[in-house]
């Protein structure tokens, strides 16, 4: 339908998110109205720690640090746009129609919380997936 693909490093940042979440954003590009990248996946405890001090994540307990969430950006012009919600709505309309079309267990952290407007994390697999766990490099 549209032209888009998610790019190496959007690949690379989806390295160890569960493969459900995986794959509902690569199909999610496919179906977009507007270009986006992976700007996050699994993250350590030390990034998380940061970002807490920076004040651009709230939580010790993030979903990234199990990889079960990812970070979906418009990318516009060569640049990733933060500043586009109408953009963030596309990627959203294209989310939601592959969450819908396959049964996922996926939820948006912009309707969860209000913000968060790139977040999408996987529900209920907190306790079942933890990448920490399968994976000693993301440990």
């Amino acid at each position: 339908m549209y032209a888009y693909k998610l790019g190496k490093k959007s690949l690379r940042k989806l390295v160890g998110v569960h493969p459900i979440l995986a794959f509902a954003v690569s199909e999610a590009i496919k179906v977009c109205k507007v270009d986006f990248g992976v700007v996050d996946g699994v993250r350590t405890m030390e990034r998380q720690r940061k970002l807490v001090k920076q004040g651009r994540s709230k939580t010790f307990r993030s979903y990234h640090l199990y990889g079960l969430a990812a970070d979906l950006v418009p990318y516009v012009d060569g640049n990733y746009r933060w500043d586009d919600p109408s953009s963030f709505q596309e990627i959203a309309v294209a989310m939601k129609k592959v969450i819908h079309k396959h049964n996922l267990p996926i939820e948006w952290g912009f309707e969860k919380w209000g913000w968060d407007m790139p977040h999408w994390q996987m529900t209920g697999y907190r306790a079942k997936y933890d990448i920490r766990k399968i994976d000693a490099r993301f440990a």
